[in-house]
């Protein structure tokens, strides 16, 4: 199963990040770790940001699904 971070910009499941997994009130943020390419920055509501490979983060990322935590959609804005 393909991860956000996968889509290329034209596809029609593309978003830019940060990707954010939502489950009642708790969340999950998830950006590309500049300083690190090929690593991510996971961090659960307010805790300590963590820094995973992209293999880790992407099994990371199938198992929040599983748990039940949905991809936010993001906001589109309009501007005049």
């Amino acid at each position: 199963m393909i991860v956000p971070w996968e889509y290329q910009i034209g596809d029609e499941n593309y978003q830019i990040e940060p990707w954010i997994l939502k489950k009642g009130k708790e969340y999950v943020t998830i950006e590309k770790d500049s300083n690190n390419k090929g690593y991510f920055h996971l961090q659960k509501d307010e805790e300590k940001r963590l820094s995973l490979s992209a293999l880790q983060t992407k099994l990371t990322y199938h198992q929040l699904i599983e748990f039940g935590y949905k991809l936010q959609k993001p906001k589109i804005e309009f501007k005049n």
